[in-house]
């Protein structure tokens, strides 16, 4: 695998290595996100065991251990005599952590606790006991999101934990790095695509058309990722069927909790309770407008990940035309290509347009806002929306932004609409307008261009090259 960047995550681990005394690091992310190519870059070098556990027995798993520390620790007794449960296997731990400081790496931890539940406890205990008088460095990894979040950070060993850090999907300018020879426009598609795991980007061909990386890794049957979305929830799912539902009902444009419901054919509860897991899965987030409270029930559902809304938007319901290549092709020609840039305008180009923004402005929150706003001078509204809402940590209203993914150049008329409807906001400041950006796949008018040079201060106009410079 390609190690592009990520030099934020190994900082984190340099500095825990770095430390005098012991360290009991916990650190999860999304399967896919590169979290143990990044454990085995940080081990690479040092005097350290790095055990990724597998979903075996738990005598397997302990066998499997024994072996790992007698190579890397030169250890006899331990070639000769596998270990036989897990006190003799942290005695075993701390006797090679004892002579120099050393990282011990639990990789996928979340199958050992599966298969020895009271490893927690044992583990708590023994760092208590012995651990945390070691020249060590304890990490405990995994990719099960919802297991770390609840059981570990929020169980018994949230007390033991020294740090903690969750390995996030690249953005787009990371993302960009492994398609160096795309265009700005192609690496938003991509980006829109495949999203930001390393697991997919270093597959791609930037030499070819974005459409023919879609082809040869999604469309086709035997495409490296044409079974991924389904083996993903599959593994994180005993019967994954109505999560389908849901996540292509959100794929769809049915982001709230009654259109999914509908979509699904469950009754909201259900709907509610169906998105709450896939939520702790950190597959499904929830949005509401950045100037609402927590408590408001203006809520919508998006996708987390980009592959994934790709997938269940134009490969899950579309099966049977996939079936053979000469479909494959039919499909990419027919549907995805005509539908591609209306499908990178939102979520990824707002989404791209907001990080930027939350990147440059002194800000508290980005998000989108949607609500009433009134029509004419009569008291009828209409529901609108914002593509970019900033506010400071007074809740005022400090950018708003357009973002537009179209062949047409942006005008002045855009900038008037984003001033009414910035009038309606929450928080909007009469006495002092805020900043106003506008992002174009396309440009901008003469016009426009000329106001923005006037007061750059006010109005600022960008391109996609202006978010990858």
């Amino acid at each position: 695998m390609a190690f592009l960047d990520r030099a934020e995550d190994l900082a984190v681990l340099e500095d825990n290595w770095d430390a005098t005394d012991a360290r009991f690091f916990v650190m999860w992310g999304r399967r896919r996100v590169g979290k143990t190519e990044l454990l085995s870059r940080f081990a690479a070098g040092r005097r350290a065991l790095h055990f990724e556990a597998t979903d075996t027995t738990d005598r397997d798993q302990l066998r499997d251990l024994g072996a790992e520390l007698a190579r890397v620790s030169g250890d006899p007794l331990l070639a000769a005599q596998p270990l036989e449960s897990w006190d003799a296997a942290l005695a075993a731990i701390e006797r090679f952590a004892a002579e120099a400081r050393t990282a011990v790496i639990f990789d996928e931890f979340q199958y050992l606790v599966r298969r020895s539940p009271d490893l927690e406890s044992t583990l708590n205990r023994w760092w208590r006991q012995r651990g945390r008088d070691l020249p060590l460095m304890l990490v405990i990894a995994g990719s099960e999101v919802s297991f770390f979040e609840r059981d570990v950070l929020g169980g018994q060993m949230y007390g033991r934990r020294t740090g903690q850090w969750q390995v996030r999907p690249f953005g787009h300018r990371e993302a960009a790095l492994f398609t160096p020879g795309y265009a700005p426009e192609d690496l938003v598609r991509t980006f829109a695509v495949f999203g930001g795991m390393p697991y997919y980007l270093e597959r791609l061909d930037d030499t070819v058309p974005v459409g023919e990386n879609i082809l040869r890794l999604v469309l086709r049957r035997d495409g490296f990722l044409h079974e991924e979305a389904e083996l993903l929830l599959r593994q994180e799912l005993d019967d994954p069927t109505l999560y389908f539902s849901v996540l292509r009902a959100i794929a769809n444009g049915r982001t709230r909790n009654s259109e999914i419901a509908d979509w699904a054919r469950v009754s909201p509860a259900r709907a509610t309770q169906l998105t709450g897991v896939l939520e702790r899965l950190a597959l499904v987030e929830q949005r509401r407008p950045v100037t609402a409270t927590a408590r408001s029930k203006k809520t919508r559902y998006a996708i987390r990940d980009g592959f994934l809304n790709f997938y269940f938007r134009f490969v899950d319901p579309h099966r049977s035309r996939l079936l053979t290549r000469a479909g494959a092709d039919q499909h990419l020609d027919q549907t995805v290509l005509p539908q591609l840039d209306r499908f990178t305008s939102k979520p990824t180009w707002e989404a791209i347009c907001r990080d930027h923004v939350a990147a440059v402005e002194d800000v508290a929150a980005v998000g989108s806002w949607w609500g009433q706003v009134p029509i004419g001078n009569g008291r009828r509204t209409e529901e609108r929306e914002i593509d970019i809402v900033a506010v400071d940590g007074k809740g005022t209203v400090v950018a708003v932004g357009s973002c537009k993914w179209t062949n047409a150049e942006v005008g002045v008329d855009e900038l008037r609409l984003l001033d009414r409807l910035t009038a309606a906001l929450p928080g909007a400041d009469s006495a002092q307008r805020p900043t106003a950006f506008l992002f174009s796949r396309s440009g901008f008018s003469r016009e426009l261009t000329r106001l923005a040079a006037v007061d750059p201060d006010r109005v600022r106009l960008l391109r996609p090259a202006d978010l990858y410079a």
